[in-house]
């Protein structure tokens, strides 16, 4: 059973899943979020407290997405696993889901990875690096001006 591990997992224990993860409570309210996954989604913070399907991932709000999770809910059984493509505002995000009820808690644990099942990419973007401008001679790497 996966639930009783997850219910136990603190916020810092969650940000080291490459996957993303979210909790949600029979309602739908966010109870947890991953950095994964709020950094995937372009969301800026966790968005704890506020409506999974109208306020935070309003493109979920469909009969695929939102009934099968609810209707886990209220049967009180949910393991489905599941492709999904979230409307953002600069692409489409596809992305593989799997949906999880944890009757202990009432909560749904919602998974999400690359279309294909692999996990996010958590290593930080690349910084690029500074190089000197040819036409002035400027090198920001060091503190003198060539």
């Amino acid at each position: 059973m996966l639930a009783p591990f997850l219910d136990r997992l603190t916020d810092e224990e969650l940000d080291a899943i490459p996957y993303g993860v979210v909790r949600l409570d029979k309602s739908g309210q966010v109870l947890s979020c991953n950095r994964a996954e709020a950094d995937n989604a372009g969301l800026t913070g966790r968005p704890l407290g506020r409506h999974f399907f109208t306020e935070v991932y309003p493109s979920a709000n469909v009969p695929e997405f939102h009934d099968r999770v609810m209707d886990g809910v209220q049967h009180g059984r949910l393991d489905a696993t599941f492709s999904f493509t979230f409307s953002c505002d600069l692409m489409p995000r596809r992305v593989l889901v799997r949906a999880y009820y944890a009757g202990r808690t009432d909560s749904v644990w919602l998974f999400f990875a690359k279309p294909d099942g692999s996990p996010f990419d958590l290593s930080p973007a690349p910084t690029p690096s500074i190089r000197p401008t040819p036409s002035h001679g400027i090198d920001l790497r060091t503190s003198r001006v060539a």
